[in-house]
């Protein structure tokens, strides 16, 4: 597997303008999506087989209902068979497909660790919690960093285990963590009474009850450098400001061509702000054509090694519209209104159906459906419209 600072590396020279997408490029992006569920167990038992490939036809059709119906069943099936390898697929499934929280049940479950004791929900007054991510990318931190709240409040101490670019953030949003670095060591049992993964978290927090969730708690940016960045920026000229990105490391995703975003940034009022990693010298030359004078790219803000900096830079805007990616879901957790564009893919941090995300409030999803990358992008425009209505320089 190759590490951290290597793929950081890779992302910090990538020329990330989008390729055309071919049609046999699409189909293989397709044929991504309905092999997820086609991974095999390493039971050879028939009802799995069934449900696993009901379910990537169901993907495939775009039948929501029946897709969540059999990935319910799978997640039962790894349950009573014992395998975590299918009990984590069906959760992920759940997920979603707006399984509720019995996606968090299973994901939770897959991810204990053998020999410490997972928190079971039970009172954590006078007791210690561990919080860890054990696995999974950077968005965990932020999809799951409100449930924090009730945690920081219920228990005599809460130790949370964050990847180190984040530790600023969390420390500012909850002083009372006791926050440790990724890859310095594991909590020891010595220092904690009961462990829990972030999804052990959500299974405890976010019931099927929408008000007795927990209530949503943005990170907390650095507030003295978001004021400092917004105030350079406007003096480039009038706002609003709007952040955008445009390409990814993934291969698999299919993105908007740059030649897509013309109209957009043609349309809109305001500044631009490149909130892209890697190469974005030939992007920014094609952007600057459509909106000159009006494109912004800083580059004192370095997503890939200075986190709490992007972070800072995203509050100093009045809207983001992007694809799927680090800076989206960073946005949706600092509750800055954002408008995320996705493809066909049944991808991992989204709901594969609806425009709301019930980890981020302030987040609006704008779905490709099948046709040319114009229509999505049009809508993506009108709701960025809706978003910065009034905003002009200020708030």
């Amino acid at each position: 597997m190759p590490s951290r600072r290597s793929i950081l590396e890779k992302a910090k020279a990538a020329d990330l303008r989008p390729q055309g997408v071919d049609g046999k490029r699409l189909q293989k992006v397709l044929e991504r999506a309905k092999k997820f569920f086609r991974r095999p167990s390493r039971h050879a038992d028939e009802s799995v087989e069934r449900h696993v490939s009901l379910m990537a036809q169901s993907v495939e059709r775009r039948d929501w209902q029946a897709a969540r119906e059999h990935a319910l069943a799978l997640g039962l099936l790894g349950e009573q068979l014992g395998d975590p390898g299918l009990v984590k697929k069906a959760g992920r499934g759940l997920r979603r497909l707006g399984g509720g929280n019995r996606a968090w049940q299973l994901i939770a479950s897959s991810k204990q660790v053998p020999g410490r004791p997972e928190w079971d929900g039970s009172d954590l007054a006078g007791r210690r919690l561990a919080v860890e991510r054990r696995e999974g990318d950077l968005a965990i931190f932020f999809q799951f960093a409100s449930l924090l709240g009730p945690v920081v409040a219920a228990a005599e101490r809460c130790t949370v285990l964050v990847e180190p670019r984040l530790a600023p953030l969390y420390r500012r949003t909850y002083p009372a963590l006791d926050i440790r670095l990724e890859g310095e060591g594991e909590v020891a049992a010595t220092d904690a009474d009961v462990f829990a993964c972030f999804e052990t978290l959500a299974k405890h927090f976010w019931p099927d009850e929408p008000t007795a969730r927990a209530p949503f708690i943005p990170l907390e940016p650095d507030r003295r450098l978001v004021a400092e960045l917004r105030s350079t920026y406007l003096n480039r000229g009038s706002g609003p400001l709007i952040g955008f990105a445009w390409g990814s490391l993934n291969k698999s995703k299919d993105l908007p061509a740059l030649d897509d975003w013309r109209a957009l940034l043609g349309n809109l009022p305001g500044r631009f702000i490149s909130m892209q990693y890697g190469d974005v010298g030939p992007a920014l030359a094609e952007f600057e054509r459509w909106a000159p004078g009006r494109i912004i790219h800083d580059a004192s803000v370095d997503q890939l090694s200075d986190m709490d900096r992007f972070a800072a830079q995203i509050s100093a805007l009045d809207a983001v519209v992007t694809i799927s990616n680090t800076g989206a879901n960073l946005a949706g957790a600092l509750g800055v209104s954002t408008v995320v564009m996705l493809d066909d893919g049944f991808r991992l941090s989204w709901p594969a159906f609806g425009e709301t995300v019930a980890t981020y409030p302030s987040v609006r999803l704008v779905r490709k459906g099948s046709q040319a990358w114009a229509s999505a992008m049009q809508e993506a425009g009108g709701r960025v419209t809706q978003i910065i209505s009034g905003v002009g320089d200020g708030r």
